[in-house]
């Protein structure tokens, strides 16, 4: 690192590898860059939360790129339902009815964690 905080490019050259990598040792080693130099930026606050930034950049732009695929993806299972080959039609039955559940669990989590979170602030504002 420079004296000003700022990362060295050497650090900023071994975040993408960290990010592709399955672990710190498989990126250190694509990298070409010792473990013991990158487990010693992890100590450092600036690398790290230069990481975490990139990393949930990194979600974002995939959670993104999945979420514009569900109408479509949603579309080509339901016209599999009319599929000829039963074991197709099967499987696409199965899977919308398990996104569907799944759908209705989340609500229904939503649902109860916002009925908790307003329980939790009335209670707070009665002790004032």
């Amino acid at each position: 690192m420079d004296g000003n905080g700022n990362l060295s490019g050497r650090q900023l050259r071994v975040i993408p590898y960290l990010l592709a990598a399955p672990s710190i040792e498989e990126g250190c080693k694509r990298a070409r860059v010792s473990k013991g130099a990158v487990y010693e930026w992890l100590k450092d606050d600036t690398f790290k939360n230069e990481l975490r930034r990139q990393r949930e950049q990194l979600t974002t732009i995939a959670l993104d790129t999945l979420k514009a695929g569900i109408a479509k993806a949603t579309v080509t299972l339901v016209n599999h339902l009319d599929s000829e080959r039963e074991s197709i039609s099967i499987r696409a039955a199965e899977s919308i009815i398990g996104f569907a559940q799944k759908a209705l669990e989340h609500e229904n989590l939503e649902k109860r964690i916002e009925a908790l979170e307003e329980r939790i602030k009335q209670r707070s504002e009665n002790w004032r």
